[in-house]
């Protein structure tokens, strides 16, 4: 198994979904990468779509802008979008083992 760090901020959250007798929730990630290029300050966000199974406690904490650090196991998938013309998506996931939520302001844990 691979396991990988990912920190950033919330961005969606769908609603709760029922797989067989599990639940799962599934919400993106924002991980923004900062860096000079051609003396311009650049922001690169990179997306990843998380699921996190079976843990109904913790679904009502995350919220969009909700600052966290999720571990867990990352994959990647593409499809075609039929609906804009077959144009190729390739995404990010990850199969969320931990989470926790951060302080925004001082980087801690809450």
């Amino acid at each position: 198994m691979n396991t990988t760090i990912i920190s950033g901020n919330i961005g969606s959250v769908k609603e709760v979904a029922t797989v067989g007798s599990s639940k799962v929730l599934n919400f993106s990630v924002a991980v923004n990468k900062h860096f000079t290029k051609n003396n311009e300050k650049v922001t690169e966000t990179i997306w990843y779509e998380c699921a996190l199974w079976n843990r109904e406690n913790i679904y009502p904490f995350l919220k969009p802008g909700t600052n966290v650090l999720v571990q867990g196991e990352v994959g990647a998938r593409a499809y075609a979008d039929t609906k804009n013309d077959n144009k190729h998506i390739a995404v990010l996931t990850c199969s969320v083992e931990t989470i926790e939520f951060w302080n925004k302001q001082d980087g801690t844990k809450e």
